[in-house]
């Protein structure tokens, strides 16, 4: 009986102990307070003190609450507003970091952590209870609060009251109670969703670590599991909706590309997740999150350029002050180099290669000194020291599912491409963010050289009236208008991605403009350090019409721009702020641009343009137009063809005939013919014909149900291509008489 007792004493102390290294290591990552002692004296100096500086304005603008004043900052005024609610506690989670943090100016500072803990009371009785209603948008009632309330009693557990700490969290449970749901709460009906759904890709990641942080803090075995068994799903690929899908595309909001931001917080949040875990009871070890893993290095290779993470994957945060592909890219990188250090090889291995490229790329700033989680900078200082070799160099990419292309040049060009379909939205405008991101998904396509400078303030400044790549009415906008991302508003279109074979691309989109008074058939070539863009049947019933070349920091522009149509082209400093597009501060920003675009006139009608950006001057002799009319857009460039069949009809482009709507690269020589096809419509739901004169036999196929027919001197393929985008593709040989 006295061995009993003891062993069971065991197993509770080691239960106990459990909470307690989770909660530690917890501790750590919200407040680098055992990191801290791995740095220089210098860089520890130089922590404290931004520390202690931020921290003294947070004090200098804590109130005491009034019946004239009811609330604890004067910047956060309205406690039935979820967001100022939000940012009372993630101010109070500052002040504690402050507090906890030893050799800090407010170390163990007696008043100040009486203010911290009589704030969190009256939060509690004044903005965060059960039974209040959740005004305004949900997600800062069930998520933004809940996340900011757990990391303020993290760090201040030792000095709260185990009553107080549940009560606290009670109200949390309210509003937050289960990891797999959202729209829980009683009061939900009040909020911007006011349903109860399955919470789904980043916003399932929170819930999860929602549930994880709460079980840990109340010392709740069945919280944390409900935190860590919801998480795996969220490394099961989607075929449509929330999440990670085969080719590395992330969605959210059921069609808005976003592997910059909510993919962001879903891997913010697996990284903490693995680190609190780890050699625990708690351990996640599902085999599904290897799904994750890959998908990362499917996606992020490409995605990430000169150190930031593309904007054309960030949906409406692009709006957000200061925000850039460098600052929302700086995120990725803390989370995806804190993931590194706890899964194993080969994903180890190929993961720091990754990161050590992408710190390569970063021209304008070291990466490493601008991250402010002092594990991560540990962590990446070590692999920017090892002799692990940077990622070889990707090339060109068609995320299918999220209409977008990624092209990396030989020499330091790259190209992003921004469609949209009737899978994909336009673009997403929320919470009176991104409201002039009208065109970000018509056709524009990033242009980058080496400079990863030239991204800063671009959403503030641009010309929203002239984004490269695409064409549209100049007529004045409404701010927040047109979007297309409910699939009640979608547009009818569903041409638009394209063929590559991981070294050039040929992408097409049949437009349509949120207005349908605009429609064009639109190509790109990406090979090289080149894009060729190709565009026809453009015609228009809502005035001027431009397609812009490209508009973009005018400093030290390497690319030569060369068309068959007349080029207008305009120096000018643009002056803008980022509360006019979404964001909050006005103070004035201004960036030099280089404007180039082609004037179509007035309502054209079946107008084309045909133009080129490239690092190096285009040899017209290289390219040679085969058709570029409403059922076709081909081009030759030397030695490989490139065709878009727009319709669901037959028609025949140099050798080859297709049937139906379908994408065809291809390239010959001597007697080898290799093809690379796919349907950008992901609409067939019967195989796609391809008939090429000249008879040929199958050496391979990535499609393994291909079939192949000669019939006199013509070859036919039947192509599994139903219902995806993807590339197939298909090498032949000619059969010689």
């Amino acid at each position: 009986m006295r061995f009993l007792v003891i062993f069971v004493f065991s197993l509770f102390l080691m239960a106990e102990d459990v909470y307690e290294l989770i909660r530690n290591r917890w501790l750590d990552l919200l407040t680098n307070t055992q990191t801290l002692n791995s740095l220089s004296p210098q860089e520890k100096q130089k922590y404290l003190s931004s520390l202690n500086k931020h921290a003294s304005k947070v004090i200098d603008s804590l109130l005491l609450p009034s019946s004239e004043k009811p609330y604890l900052f004067s910047k956060y005024p309205d406690m039935k507003n979820g967001d100022d609610v939000m940012r009372s506690y993630k101010e109070l989670a500052f002040l504690a970091k402050a507090f906890i943090t030893p050799n800090s100016q407010y170390y163990n500072d007696e008043k100040l952590k009486d203010k911290i803990l009589s704030s969190l009371q009256w939060l509690y009785h004044n903005a965060y209870k059960e039974g209040l209603p959740e005004y305004g948008n949900w997600w800062h009632w069930e998520i933004g609060i809940p996340k900011a309330l757990n990391e303020v009693l993290a760090i201040m557990y030792p000095y709260i009251s185990q009553k107080d700490l549940k009560q606290y969290l009670q109200a949390s449970m309210y509003f937050q109670p289960l990891a797999k749901y959202s729209g829980s709460s009683p009061t939900a009906k009040y909020s911007s969703s006011p349903d109860l759904r399955i919470s789904t890709g980043g916003n399932r990641m929170d819930t999860s670590i929602i549930s994880f942080q709460r079980g840990i803090l109340l010392k709740d075995k069945s919280q944390v599991l409900d935190g860590v068994e919801a998480i795996p799903e969220v490394g099961e690929y989607v075929k449509e909706g929330d999440g990670f899908y085969a080719d590395g595309s992330f969605i959210q909001h059921s069609t808005v590309p976003y592997n910059g931001t909510y993919a962001s917080v879903l891997l913010e949040g697996l990284a903490e997740i693995l680190y609190l875990s780890k050699d625990t009871p708690f351990e996640l070890k599902d085999n599904r999150i290897n799904n994750v893993y890959q998908t990362i290095l499917n996606s992020y290779s490409f995605l990430f350029i000169n150190g930031g993470i593309t904007d054309a994957v960030s949906g409406r945060s692009i709006s957000r002050d200061n925000s850039n592909e460098l600052t929302r890219g700086r995120a990725l990188i803390k989370s995806l180099a804190i993931i590194s250090e706890y899964i194993n090889d080969p994903y180890r291995f190929q993961f720091r290669s990754m990161l050590k490229k992408i710190l390569e790329e970063n021209s304008n700033q070291d990466t490493i000194k601008k991250i402010s989680n002092l594990k991560a900078k540990m962590i990446l200082k070590d692999i920017q020291a090892n002799q692990t070799p940077p990622q070889k160099e990707p090339k060109s990419k068609i995320f299918y599912s999220m209409d977008r292309v990624v092209h990396h040049g030989k020499e330091g060009a790259k190209f992003v491409l921004s469609m949209h379909s009737s899978r994909i939205a336009n673009y997403e405008s929320m919470n009176n963010e991104n409201k002039k991101g009208w065109y970000s998904g018509d056709g524009m396509v990033y242009i980058y050289d080496k400079d990863s400078s030239k991204t800063k303030d671009f959403w503030a400044t641009v010309d929203p009236y002239h984004l490269s790549g695409t064409t549209e009415s100049i007529a004045k906008r409404v701010d927040s208008s047109g979007q297309q991302r409910e699939f009640s508003k979608m547009t009818p279109r569903s041409f638009a991605g394209g063929v590559s074979n991981s070294k050039m691309t040929y992408a097409g989109m049949d437009f349509l403009s949120w207005n349908g008074k605009t429609s064009a058939k639109k190509s790109w070539f990406f090979y090289d350090d080149t894009m060729i863009a190709m565009g026809s049947n453009i015609s228009s019933t809502d005035g001027e019409i431009h397609t812009t070349v490209s508009n973009k920091d005018s400093r030290n522009d390497p690319f030569i721009y060369q068309s068959s149509n007349p080029m207008i082209q305009q120096n000018k400093e643009y002056i803008g702020n980022w509360k006019e597009r979404g964001g909050h501060s006005q103070e004035e920003i201004k960036k030099p641009y280089k404007l180039i675009y082609i004037n179509h006139g007035k309502n054209p009608k079946n107008a084309t343009y045909f133009y080129t950006v490239s690092l190096n001057k285009v040899n017209p002799n290289d390219l040679e137009i085969l058709s570029q009319n409403q059922k076709a857009h081909a081009l030759r460039i030397k030695d490989v063809i490139g065709i878009h069949f727009w319709q669901d009809e037959p028609y025949e482009v140099d050798k080859y005939k297709s049937f139906s709507t379908l994408s065809l690269l291809a390239k010959e020589d001597k007697d080898i013919l290799e093809l690379w096809v796919s349907d950008p419509t992901q609409s067939s739901k019967a195989p796609s014909i391809l008939q090429i004169n000249g008879k040929y036999e199958l050496l391979g196929s990535s499609d393994p149900k291909i079939k192949i027919e000669n019939s006199g001197n013509k070859t036919t393929l039947k192509i599994n291509n139903q219902l995806t985008g993807a590339t197939h593709s298909i090498k032949l040989k000619k059969i010689l008489d």
